[in-house]
């Protein structure tokens, strides 16, 4: 599978950053994590006419009866789910918890890998090469493991060591939003990814 670009969503969206989804997943987004708290008003906009069609590659914290959204576990909804629950995907901040993920989840968010843009003074407790030798040792152990995508702090620069390291993707909160073209973010995320060796 190709490498994949997962954007988050802040706390809240304008009206005008809501319009420009379509244009996102367009430019190559794979999925986009809504991870603002449940309400009324969300699931109205989420079941709007503009996102209607992109509903299976939006990641929701919460459970939508209709639509195809795809549900993310928090880590407290993940640790009381019942063993024979499953999600589309979860967040770790330890590797070690990854293998205990195989199918009960498709992928996993792993952070953070450098230091935050929207959490300033959250950074990584080791370094990218640690991280990377981890993942490879994992990777031998444990086959089938839940795809692995980076999070925290990944900037269009550091895209391709994100790659390298092992990730089967990466997700961007800051480096997406903060941007006055989220769209060109995207796309120039996407260009700096060139197959591992």
């Amino acid at each position: 599978m190709s490498f994949q670009l997962i954007g988050i969503t802040p706390d809240t969206l304008s009206d005008g950053q809501w319009a420009i989804v379509p244009d996102l997943f367009a430019a190559g987004l794979s999925y986009l994590y809504v991870r603002q708290p449940d309400s009324d008003a969300l699931r109205q906009r989420l079941d709007s006419n503009e996102l209607q069609p992109h509903q299976s590659r939006l990641l929701v914290p919460f459970d939508i009866p209709s639509g195809s959204f795809r549900r993310h576990w928090k880590e407290a909804a993940r640790l009381s789910a019942l063993p024979d629950e499953r999600a589309f995907s979860t967040s770790i901040h330890s590797l070690s918890d990854w293998p205990a993920l195989a199918g009960r989840v498709e992928q996993v968010f792993y952070s953070p890998i450098f230091a935050s843009i929207s959490k300033p003074g959250y950074g990584p407790a080791q370094s990218l090469d640690e991280i990377a030798r981890q993942i490879d040792i994992m990777r031998q152990h444990h086959p089938n493991l839940p795809r692995l995508i980076g999070l925290g702090g990944v900037q269009i620069d550091m895209i391709q060591l994100v790659n390298e390291a092992g990730f089967d993707g990466a997700a961007v909160l800051g480096t997406l939003w903060q941007s006055p073209d989220p769209v060109v973010v995207v796309q120039e995320l996407l260009r700096g990814v060139r197959s591992r060796p």
